[in-house]
């Protein structure tokens, strides 16, 4: 799959290069039959790849809550989001509670660019509109984050 980077409050200078490319390169290796029957198996063989990179599993917010993000890596937390457009932010303020707590650096988001998003599903989340919308809340996102936008298909 191709990726495609943003980068919000310098995320790219705070985010180790290493981990960049390593979150880059799991998702350029996976290369599914993209449709709504796949998304499960999709977060898995990322899931599963990150983990063999160092990444735990789902990582707590708090130990008196149930809330998740989807990885956490040498100060960095991560969420792989493939749902609902809505999902969306409430990973930027899980991150943004994490960060703010001094538990992470930055975070990274991956998630699908809009055409692989509407082939995975209805109302998905999607790379072009996260990066439209990211600096209107730029007073309230404050945490460098880098954006990964995955597309399924051969860049256009």
């Amino acid at each position: 799959m191709r990726t495609q980077i943003y980068d919000h409050r310098s995320g790219l200078k705070v985010v180790p290069n290493d981990i960049v490319a390593d979150v880059k390169n799991i998702i350029w290796n996976i290369n599914p039959a993209l449709s709504k029957k796949t998304v499960s198996s999709l977060k898995e063989s990322v899931r599963e790849r990150l983990e063999k990179e160092g990444w735990t599993g789902e990582y707590r917010l708090d130990a008196t809550s149930r809330i998740t993000i989807s990885s956490y890596l040498r100060g960095v937390g991560l969420c792989f989001q493939t749902g609902n457009v809505g999902r969306i932010y409430a990973d930027l303020l899980k991150l943004q509670t994490l960060y703010t707590k001094g538990n992470i650096i930055a975070g990274i988001i991956l998630v699908p660019q809009i055409k692989t998003a509407k082939e995975l599903g209805s109302n998905m989340a999607n790379y072009e509109r996260l990066i439209r919308e990211l600096p209107i809340f730029s007073q309230v996102i404050t945490m460098p984050l880098v954006v990964i936008g995955f597309n399924g298909t051969e860049a256009e």
